[in-house]
């Protein structure tokens, strides 16, 4: 199973004006700098929980239904399946009619559970679901512990743009974000899901 980006958030769970405020910015010298040290963090915590923060589109790609049916999709919280596809031995694609697959997106990882659907006539990759995968689509909408761990890291790396902090001083910062995501951590049978996907 792998997953790709589609379509990432329309906006990021924190805005420039309050992370300007964050960092006691003034100016907007730098706003290219902090859009782009506000992208790095969510997709930094997304990667560490298994989590996308804001509303997204992403493809999951398999090679073969499971035998039963079972789908653990590799990111939370899902709210809803935009489209199922199966390719033939000429990578023509068919739409899954909606009837053959139910979502439970209260699971963790979600699920969908598919059936009475032959397997795909190409040999790999021959499986696409498309999902819409995140809390909202308003930076509110996202837990407020995820977005202070953003804070964090958009507030080190921009005070840390010269020489490498301390070995120490950065080991405390790493847990002290670890400790803010540990709740939301998706895992399964031990390992995260992005373990489990990879």
């Amino acid at each position: 199973m792998r997953r790709f980006n589609v379509n990432g958030p329309a906006v990021e769970p924190l805005t420039l004006v309050e992370t300007r405020r964050w960092l006691r910015v003034d100016h907007d010298d730098d706003d290219g700098l902090i859009l782009s040290l506000i992208k790095a963090s969510r997709e930094r915590i997304e990667a560490r929980t298994g989590r996308a923060m804001m509303a997204q589109t992403w493809r999951v790609v398999m090679d073969r239904w499971p035998m039963e049916g079972r789908i653990r999709l590799p990111l939370m919280p899902v709210l809803s399946i935009a489209e199922v596809r199966q390719l033939d031995a000429n990578s023509i694609a068919s739409i899954v009619a909606p009837v053959a697959y139910t979502l439970d997106a209260f699971s963790e990882p979600a699920v969908l559970q598919v059936s009475g659907l032959p397997q795909p006539g190409r040999e790999r990759n021959g499986i696409e679901i498309d999902l819409i995968a995140g809390y909202g689509v308003d930076p509110t909408d996202c837990p407020e512990p995820l977005r202070q761990a953003m804070r964090l890291l958009v507030g080190s790396a921009y005070e840390q743009r010269g020489p490498e902090r301390a070995g120490d001083a950065r080991m405390r910062h790493d847990e002290a974000i670890e400790q803010i995501i540990a709740p939301y951590r998706v895992i399964h049978f031990g390992r995260s899901v992005l373990e489990k996907a990879a």
